[in-house]
């Protein structure tokens, strides 16, 4: 019976133990669905809102450390270029972020609006971020716009940051 009880108990602690290890996933404030308040940009589609790290849904920004190459065959750092133009976007101003899941890394997968405008339409539209069809549909519009009339990341030859990530891990 004291084995029994001891296994019990082991087998409770290890259960603990490797539960402890797992990564914590970030809940809103009060287990709402929507945070609120200025932004700090990570990069072109990460940041953190409230104390809480943010994906915004439906784009990809280019990886920070992705270049794009300019037409005059020089190249560019289109991937800070890109956390540069949405931190100035941002600057100053309260966003609203309102959950649709969580990914893989914790982080809260968010439609974000500055007022009432959709950041993700603004950025996409003004060629700062692609759209990522993989996972939404919503911005392919505004990233054809964007693309024929030159728009940001547009006026350069690019890779889709999704290609840039898998050709890093080839390599």
């Amino acid at each position: 019976m004291n084995r029994i009880i001891l296994t019990l108990l082991l087998m409770g602690g290890i259960y603990t133990a490797m539960r402890s290890v797992d990564v914590p996933v970030p809940m809103p404030i009060d287990g709402q669905a929507d945070v609120q308040g200025s932004a700090h940009v990570h990069d072109g589609d990460t940041f953190t809102v409230a104390g809480v790290k943010i994906r915004l849904f439906g784009v990809d920004a280019p990886e920070m450390d992705q270049t794009c190459e300019l037409p005059n065959g020089s190249a560019w750092a289109c991937g800070r270029w890109s956390r540069d133009e949405v931190r100035r976007v941002l600057k100053g101003r309260d966003l609203r972020c309102v959950k649709q899941v969580y990914d893989r890394y914790g982080r809260m997968v968010a439609r974000c609006y500055l007022g009432e405008q959709d950041l993700a339409k603004m950025l996409v539209q003004d060629g700062i971020v692609f759209s990522y069809a993989s996972f939404s549909r919503d911005y392919i519009v505004d990233e054809k716009a964007a693309a024929v009339a030159g728009r940001g990341l547009w006026r350069a030859k690019v890779i889709s940051p999704a290609e840039f990530r898998r050709q890093k891990r080839e390599n």
